[in-house]
């Protein structure tokens, strides 16, 4: 197969105001063609490093923040997610702290090794509440990293879409971050709880 998909919603609830040792890359052994990716609740069996299976899993986690009337447009305010997942896949290692930051990772695996697949996301110009007021994606940005990582495995950056490559991941390696999120807060706007998608993609050629 040569996709994996998963999603992530972005919420922000507004109160009424006007009406990484080194990134987290390793080899792994060439084998039988297939990709998996993980961000926040994902299914494994076992871990990878001790021969687990990685399964399907239709989680779709939040990331949300909720912005009091008297802080509206006051500056940056962290996002927490309902994602509980710290520990990785690959090992089990305590990688990522949980609600702060939701878990990432997953690998490229075939028999050789020729052609690298693409981590990308993709999502809307804006989020929406109930009443079509609007905020835009790019107002959520994120920083990465992991317990015990020096530098990131995918770089920091914002939702300024609508597709954005976030990491080049080469045959037979396993890879993974963790990324926390946060809402710009940089203008006063409408009451309500706004809302989007953020979908991540893992496509090998």
């Amino acid at each position: 197969f040569s996709r994996h998909l998963a999603k992530l919603l972005v919420a922000a609830t507004l109160a009424t105001g006007i009406s990484p040792a080194s990134a987290f890359l390793v080899a792994i052994t060439p084998g039988a063609r297939a990709i998996y990716l993980q961000v926040g609740t994902g299914t494994f069996t076992g871990t990878y490093s001790s021969g687990g299976t990685p399964g399907n899993n239709s989680t779709i986690n939040k990331v949300s923040v909720t912005v009091p009337a008297a802080a509206l447009g006051t500056g940056s305010r962290a996002m927490t997610s309902d994602s509980a997942v710290s520990n990785s896949p690959y090992d089990n290692f305590a990688f990522c702290t949980a609600p702060a930051q939701v878990y990432i990772g997953g690998f490229y695996r075939i028999p050789g090794s020729v052609g690298n697949a693409a981590l990308t996301v993709t999502t809307p110009a804006k989020l929406f509440n109930a009443t079509a007021d609007t905020i835009d994606f790019s107002s959520i940005s994120w920083v990465s990293t992991g317990n015990g990582d020096a530098t990131t495995t995918i770089p920091a950056g914002s939702f300024t879409g609508p597709s954005l490559n976030l990491l080049s991941v080469a045959p037979n390696f396993w890879f993974e971050s963790c990324m926390a999120f946060s809402y710009a807060n940089a203008q006063a706007v409408a009451a309500g709880t706004f809302s989007g998608r953020a979908t991540y993609t893992l496509t090998a050629p």
